[in-house]
């Protein structure tokens, strides 16, 4: 079996264990737990929702709700800020040598060696292929881009409408104004943003990869289970339920 089928085979048992109510219950921001070791969803969306430092998420929700607003009826502002953001970011840092939660994560989906071997195979490549895209817009290591990065897989997978790349951009841009605003982030030491930014990276890797089978092997129901995980990323990310988004050419609207 070739490592692509061997991951998708692997993907759809992730989703035939995601048919249940716990679904939607994940762990409240803020729960600790010890190391998972079964392969449970909630289990490792709980775990990535502790590191991602949801009191930093909460404070700037708000107001990257303000500011999306405000920029998207200023093109000037909005183009400040875009210049702002990779001029002068304010959600950069310096990352580890190695990755922080890639490990942990894909234990908490499987305990089988061979199972954590390929997951942790294919959201290796996940974080390559969307850390090359953020070298490429000049955004690496970057808190922001992988939020940005997280809203818009999710949409994608979640309404099947990709955002363009200017309104990737301009909420990139907005969200690190956000965050940048937020003491409690400012006060993050360059691991515990490492933590936030590896968070929301594989946030949106599980959807993308689950997604990416569905429409693969035409499979409907798969591509229910991995939409419906799209949009409790998204209500998790920004506040507010999926259904009251919207992106258009040139940013993220609330309607």
């Amino acid at each position: 079996m070739s490592q692509t089928h061997k991951t998708l085979a692997i993907l759809a048992t992730l989703a035939a264990l995601l048919q249940s109510p716990t679904l939607a219950q994940w762990v409240a921001p803020g729960t600790t737990f010890g190391a998972p070791s079964s392969m449970s969803y909630s289990q490792a969306m709980a775990y990535v929702t502790v590191q991602m430092n949801a009191a930093a998420v909460q404070r700037a929700q708000s107001v990257l709700n303000q500011i999306n607003s405000t920029n998207r009826n200023n093109p000037n502002a909005q183009a400040a800020a875009r210049t702002q953001a990779q001029t002068r970011p304010q959600t950069t840092f310096k990352p580890g040598a190695q990755r922080l939660l890639l490990n942990q994560f894909v234990r908490s989906l499987s305990s089988k060696p061979t199972e954590v071997q390929e997951l942790t195979a294919a959201f290796t490549e996940g974080f390559k292929g969307f850390e090359a895209e953020a070298r490429r817009l000049g955004r690496p290591n970057n808190v922001a881009m992988a939020f940005a990065y997280l809203v818009g897989v999710c949409y994608l997978v979640h309404y099947g409408e990709e955002p363009t790349e200017a309104a990737l951009l301009n909420l990139q841009a907005n969200t690190d104004a956000a965050f940048g605003a937020s003491e409690t982030f400012r006060r993050l030491s360059d691991s515990e943003r490492q933590r936030m930014y590896e968070a929301f990276v594989l946030m949106a890797t599980l959807p993308l990869l689950g997604y990416t089978v569905a429409v693969q092997e035409n499979d409907p129901k798969l591509l229910e289970t991995y939409r419906e995980i799209a949009g409790v990323a998204l209500e998790s990310a920004l506040g507010v339920r999926p259904d009251r988004l919207k992106f258009t050419p040139t940013g993220l609207e609330l309607r």
